[in-house]
Protein backbone atom coordinates (compact mmCIF):
# COMPACT_ATOMS: atom_id res chain seq x y z
CA UNK A 1 0.00 0.00 0.00
CA UNK A 2 1.26 3.61 -0.06
CA UNK A 3 -0.41 6.89 0.85
CA UNK A 4 -0.53 9.23 -1.80
CA UNK A 5 0.32 12.94 -1.24
CA UNK A 6 -2.34 15.35 0.58
CA UNK A 7 -4.25 17.58 -1.54
CA UNK A 8 -6.39 20.01 1.05
CA UNK A 9 -9.21 22.12 -0.78
CA UNK A 10 -10.68 25.50 0.10
CA UNK A 11 -14.22 25.74 -0.18
CA UNK A 12 -15.45 29.43 -0.81
CA UNK A 13 -18.60 31.35 -0.41
CA UNK A 14 -19.42 34.77 -1.00
CA UNK A 15 -22.71 36.57 -0.11
CA UNK A 16 -24.46 38.51 -3.35
CA UNK A 17 -25.27 42.12 -2.40
CA UNK A 18 -27.16 45.11 -4.39
CA UNK A 19 -27.89 48.78 -3.86
CA UNK A 20 -29.69 50.41 -5.66
CA UNK A 21 -29.48 54.70 -6.90
CA UNK A 22 -32.27 56.99 -8.18
CA UNK A 23 -32.17 60.52 -10.50
CA UNK A 24 -34.60 61.71 -8.03
CA UNK A 25 -36.67 61.06 -5.03
CA UNK A 26 -39.19 63.80 -5.32
CA UNK A 27 -40.66 64.20 -8.18
CA UNK A 28 -44.20 65.47 -10.31
CA UNK A 29 -46.95 62.75 -10.34
CA UNK A 30 -45.82 61.48 -14.08
CA UNK A 31 -42.64 62.85 -13.51
CA UNK A 32 -39.60 60.28 -15.33
CA UNK A 33 -37.59 58.50 -12.82
CA UNK A 34 -34.48 55.82 -13.36
CA UNK A 35 -33.03 53.58 -10.84
CA UNK A 36 -29.96 51.87 -11.01
CA UNK A 37 -28.73 48.70 -9.40
CA UNK A 38 -25.03 48.27 -8.60
CA UNK A 39 -24.04 44.52 -7.62
CA UNK A 40 -21.30 43.10 -5.33
CA UNK A 41 -20.53 39.25 -5.63
CA UNK A 42 -23.43 39.09 -8.60
CA UNK A 43 -21.18 36.64 -10.55
CA UNK A 44 -20.64 37.09 -14.22
CA UNK A 45 -24.01 37.93 -15.74
CA UNK A 46 -26.50 38.65 -12.63
CA UNK A 47 -30.28 38.74 -13.17
CA UNK A 48 -32.70 41.37 -11.61
CA UNK A 49 -36.12 41.63 -11.12
CA UNK A 50 -37.22 45.42 -9.64
CA UNK A 51 -40.73 45.92 -7.24
CA UNK A 52 -42.43 48.63 -6.47
CA UNK A 53 -44.44 48.36 -2.73
CA UNK A 54 -43.19 44.45 -2.84
CA UNK A 55 -44.75 43.64 -5.91
CA UNK A 56 -42.88 42.63 -8.69
CA UNK A 57 -43.06 44.81 -11.78
CA UNK A 58 -43.58 42.95 -15.26
CA UNK A 59 -40.46 42.97 -17.80
CA UNK A 60 -38.52 45.20 -15.15
CA UNK A 61 -35.09 42.58 -15.35
CA UNK A 62 -32.69 44.79 -16.04
CA UNK A 63 -29.69 46.54 -13.99
CA UNK A 64 -32.06 49.52 -14.77
CA UNK A 65 -35.20 50.74 -14.11
CA UNK A 66 -37.38 54.26 -15.24
CA UNK A 67 -40.97 54.58 -14.19
CA UNK A 68 -42.85 57.31 -15.05
CA UNK A 69 -46.23 56.08 -13.48
CA UNK A 70 -44.84 56.29 -9.23
CA UNK A 71 -47.26 57.35 -7.01
CA UNK A 72 -46.34 59.55 -3.80
CA UNK A 73 -45.31 56.71 -1.12
CA UNK A 74 -44.21 54.14 -3.25
CA UNK A 75 -41.06 52.36 -2.49
CA UNK A 76 -38.88 50.54 -5.15
CA UNK A 77 -36.59 47.95 -4.39
CA UNK A 78 -34.75 45.32 -6.72
CA UNK A 79 -34.21 41.35 -6.44
CA UNK A 80 -30.90 40.56 -7.90
CA UNK A 81 -29.86 36.58 -8.22
CA UNK A 82 -26.41 35.95 -8.87
CA UNK A 83 -24.97 33.98 -10.79
CA UNK A 84 -21.64 33.21 -9.27
CA UNK A 85 -20.99 29.54 -8.34
CA UNK A 86 -19.82 30.54 -4.82
CA UNK A 87 -22.74 32.98 -4.00
CA UNK A 88 -24.59 32.11 -0.89
CA UNK A 89 -27.62 32.38 -1.14
CA UNK A 90 -28.11 33.52 -4.59
CA UNK A 91 -30.53 36.23 -4.06
CA UNK A 92 -29.91 39.82 -2.70
CA UNK A 93 -32.66 42.01 -2.11
CA UNK A 94 -31.60 46.03 -2.17
CA UNK A 95 -32.05 48.78 -0.09
CA UNK A 96 -35.63 50.32 -0.66
CA UNK A 97 -35.92 54.03 -2.03
CA UNK A 98 -39.34 55.79 -1.28
CA UNK A 99 -40.70 58.47 -3.72
CA UNK A 100 -42.74 61.70 -3.10
CA UNK A 101 -45.03 62.62 -6.30
CA UNK A 102 -46.21 66.26 -5.96
CA UNK A 103 -49.22 67.37 -7.74
CA UNK A 104 -50.32 71.37 -7.09
CA UNK A 105 -53.48 72.92 -8.36
CA UNK A 106 -52.73 76.65 -9.91
CA UNK A 107 -55.67 79.29 -9.29
CA UNK A 108 -55.55 83.01 -10.74
CA UNK A 109 -57.57 85.47 -8.99
CA UNK A 110 -58.54 89.16 -10.46
CA UNK A 111 -59.13 92.48 -9.03
CA UNK A 112 -60.13 95.64 -10.70
CA UNK A 113 -59.46 99.53 -9.96
CA UNK A 114 -63.49 99.98 -10.69
CA UNK A 115 -66.59 97.84 -11.80
CA UNK A 116 -68.95 100.57 -12.30
CA UNK A 117 -67.59 103.69 -15.22
CA UNK A 118 -69.14 105.94 -17.70
CA UNK A 119 -69.32 104.40 -21.16
CA UNK A 120 -65.52 104.63 -22.25
CA UNK A 121 -63.56 105.28 -18.95
CA UNK A 122 -60.77 103.68 -18.10
CA UNK A 123 -60.47 99.95 -15.88
CA UNK A 124 -57.38 97.80 -15.13
CA UNK A 125 -58.09 94.37 -14.49
CA UNK A 126 -55.00 92.87 -12.05
CA UNK A 127 -53.90 88.54 -11.80
CA UNK A 128 -52.52 87.15 -8.92
CA UNK A 129 -51.37 83.81 -9.57
CA UNK A 130 -51.30 80.95 -7.14
CA UNK A 131 -48.87 77.85 -8.49
CA UNK A 132 -48.40 80.00 -11.17
CA UNK A 133 -44.23 78.56 -11.81
CA UNK A 134 -41.71 80.76 -12.46
CA UNK A 135 -43.50 82.24 -15.76
CA UNK A 136 -46.95 81.68 -15.76
CA UNK A 137 -48.82 82.95 -19.33
CA UNK A 138 -52.52 84.77 -19.48
CA UNK A 139 -55.10 85.06 -22.06
CA UNK A 140 -57.78 87.49 -20.62
CA UNK A 141 -61.52 87.77 -22.21
CA UNK A 142 -64.48 89.64 -21.89
CA UNK A 143 -67.95 87.54 -22.38
CA UNK A 144 -66.03 84.68 -22.59
CA UNK A 145 -64.04 85.50 -25.62
CA UNK A 146 -60.22 85.96 -25.94
CA UNK A 147 -58.84 89.68 -26.41
CA UNK A 148 -56.08 89.77 -28.98
CA UNK A 149 -52.55 90.85 -27.48
CA UNK A 150 -54.41 91.17 -23.44
CA UNK A 151 -51.92 88.79 -22.48
CA UNK A 152 -49.82 90.16 -19.70
CA UNK A 153 -50.72 90.09 -16.22
CA UNK A 154 -52.59 93.59 -16.06
CA UNK A 155 -55.39 93.96 -18.83
CA UNK A 156 -56.24 97.50 -19.55
CA UNK A 157 -59.84 98.77 -21.50
CA UNK A 158 -61.24 101.69 -22.42
CA UNK A 159 -64.02 100.05 -24.51
CA UNK A 160 -65.70 97.86 -21.75
CA UNK A 161 -69.83 98.15 -21.98
CA UNK A 162 -72.28 97.94 -19.78
CA UNK A 163 -72.98 94.22 -18.42
CA UNK A 164 -69.58 92.93 -20.04
CA UNK A 165 -67.82 90.67 -17.77
CA UNK A 166 -64.24 90.20 -17.57
CA UNK A 167 -62.52 86.73 -16.84
CA UNK A 168 -58.45 85.72 -17.18
CA UNK A 169 -57.44 82.25 -17.86
CA UNK A 170 -53.73 81.88 -16.30
CA UNK A 171 -51.47 78.76 -17.92
CA UNK A 172 -49.05 77.64 -15.12
CA UNK A 173 -45.54 76.61 -16.32
CA UNK A 174 -44.58 74.87 -12.42
CA UNK A 175 -44.06 71.09 -13.91
CA UNK A 176 -46.22 70.08 -10.99
CA UNK A 177 -49.08 71.68 -11.93
CA UNK A 178 -52.05 69.61 -12.69
CA UNK A 179 -54.25 71.23 -14.18
CA UNK A 180 -52.56 73.79 -16.03
CA UNK A 181 -54.78 76.11 -16.67
CA UNK A 182 -56.61 77.76 -14.49
CA UNK A 183 -59.84 80.50 -14.88
CA UNK A 184 -60.36 83.29 -12.47
CA UNK A 185 -63.67 85.34 -10.85
CA UNK A 186 -65.79 86.87 -13.02
CA UNK A 187 -66.13 90.65 -12.77
CA UNK A 188 -69.15 91.91 -14.22
CA UNK A 189 -69.01 95.71 -15.28
CA UNK A 190 -71.17 98.82 -15.00
CA UNK A 191 -70.75 101.55 -17.77
CA UNK A 192 -72.88 104.28 -17.39
CA UNK A 193 -74.43 107.40 -19.80
CA UNK A 194 -75.97 110.06 -18.22
CA UNK A 195 -77.80 112.71 -20.28
CA UNK A 196 -77.44 116.36 -18.82
CA UNK A 197 -80.34 118.51 -18.79
CA UNK A 198 -81.34 122.16 -17.89
CA UNK A 199 -84.27 123.64 -17.29
CA UNK A 200 -85.08 127.58 -17.11
CA UNK A 201 -87.72 129.54 -15.48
Amino acid sequence: TATSNAIPVTATTVVPTVSITSTSTSICSGGSVTFTATPVNGGAAPSYQWQINGTNVTGATSETFTSTTLADGDIVTVIMTSNDPCASPATATSNAIPITATTVVPTVSITSTSTSICNGGSVTFTATPVNGGTAPTYQWQINGTSVAGATGVTFTSTTLADGDVVTVIMTSNDPCATPATATSNAIPVTATTVVPTVSIT
